[in-house]
This record gives structure tokens, C-alpha cells and sequence, in this order.
């Protein structure tokens, strides 16, 4: 009777302490869950990620992973995001907003799927080999004619006879002696005129 006795009273006893130990975590999930308001509240989304985490790990009530799915949302962290509404409505049967957190979890994944596809496309092209280089034949530009200056022809040799400045000459020293003869002719005879010849102008002084 004494053995019954006492083990029911450990069970009491380990009931009130499990107890006392769920209203302490309780009670520690409720601030937690306070300040992860407040950051939400202010856009501060890291920190009341952070915080709904701690809510959670201290009382696993399906809607702080609502609340963790919100902020993985709006941090831009879309596969998070879609992987916590997903474990909020698995353990949530009874939840009042699953439509809209459907509807949420389909936009979220079109946009997912889009990011998909560009970022194949970027590698894809990154991962194309450049087009061949198009090499342009080289034209053959024609040499530049080379002028060579001929050399003059020789001069044409002619004998004397047949140049003119010689005949000049002849005839000018002709002239002189016809006018001589004439002088000494004249003298004889008179007083002599003034001749001009073609050599110039010949004086009796």
C-alpha cells in the first residue's frame, strides 16, 4: 500500500513539474512570439524570423510556422517560404485561411519556376561557343606603276657647215671686208660716208 503510494505521488508530482515546464516554455513562446510582432510590425524581417523561430522551438503551435512562412516570404526566400506554408497547412487541419495560403503557395511557385527558366537560359547562353570569327580574303592591291624617266636623247651632231651662227659670222666678216674696200675707195675719191653694218656702226675717227 505504501509502494502505491508513493508512485502515485511521483506521477503527481512529475504531472505538476511537466506542467510548470510547459507554461515556462509557454510563457517563453509568448514573448518570443510578442517580439517577433513587433519586428514584423516594423519590416524587420530577419529579426522576426528569428524570432518565431524561438516561439516555435519552445511550443510547436502551427501557426508560428505561418508566421516563419510570412517572413521567409517577404525576405524573398521563395523556396522557404513555400516549404513553411506547406508545414503550417500539414499541421493546421483546421485551418481558417488554407485557400489563400494555396493560392499563395501556387504564385509563389510560378515565380519560382520563371526564375528556373531564366537562369537556364542565362547559362545556357554563357555556355554557347562563340560564333567563328569571319575572316575577309585580303585583296591584292596592284603595285603602283614605276615611273622611270627616260634619258634624253643625244643630241644630233651637226658639222659646221650646217650650223647658223657660223654663217653669221662668215657673212659678218664678209660685210667688214666689202665695207673696208669701200673706205679706202672713198677716202681716195672724197670724204667717206658713215656706214652701218649688221657688226654695228662703223666711225672714220
Amino acid at each position: 500500500m505504501n509502494r502505491l503510494v508513493r508512485l502515485v505521488f511521483a506521477f503527481v508530482v512529475l504531472m505538476v513539474c511537466a506542467h510548470a515546464a510547459s507554461a515556462d516554455d509557454r510563457a517563453r513562446a509568448r514573448t518570443a512570439f510578442r517580439a517577433g510582432s513587433q519586428h514584423y510590425n516594423l519590416g524587420e524581417f530577419q529579426q522576426a524570423l528569428d524570432s518565431f523561430r524561438e516561439a516555435y522551438r519552445k511550443y510547436e503551435d502551427p501557426s508560428f510556422l505561418f508566421n516563419i512562412a510570412q517572413c521567409e516570404r517577404q525576405l524573398g526566400h521563395k523556396r522557404d517560404a513555400v516549404r513553411e506554408y506547406r508545414a503550417y497547412l500539414n499541421n493546421a487541419d483546421n485551418a481558417p485561411n488554407r485557400e489563400s495560403v494555396k493560392e499563395t503557395i501556387a504564385q509563389l511557385q510560378k515565380e519560382i519556376d520563371a526564375d528556373d527558366e531564366r537562369a537556364r537560359a542565362a547559362s545556357a547562353k554563357h555556355a554557347e561557343p562563340p560564333p567563328p570569327a569571319t575572316v575577309t580574303p585580303a585583296v591584292a592591291t596592284p603595285a603602283a606603276p614605276v615611273l622611270v624617266a627616260a634619258a634624253p636623247p643625244p643630241a644630233e651632231h651637226k658639222p659646221a657647215y650646217k650650223k647658223w651662227w657660223v654663217w653669221t659670222i662668215v657673212g659678218g666678216v664678209v660685210a667688214a671686208g666689202a665695207a673696208t674696200s669701200l673706205a679706202i675707195v672713198f677716202t681716195r675719191n672724197g670724204p667717206a660716208p658713215r656706214v652701218t653694218t649688221s657688226l654695228g656702226t662703223a666711225s672714220p675717227f
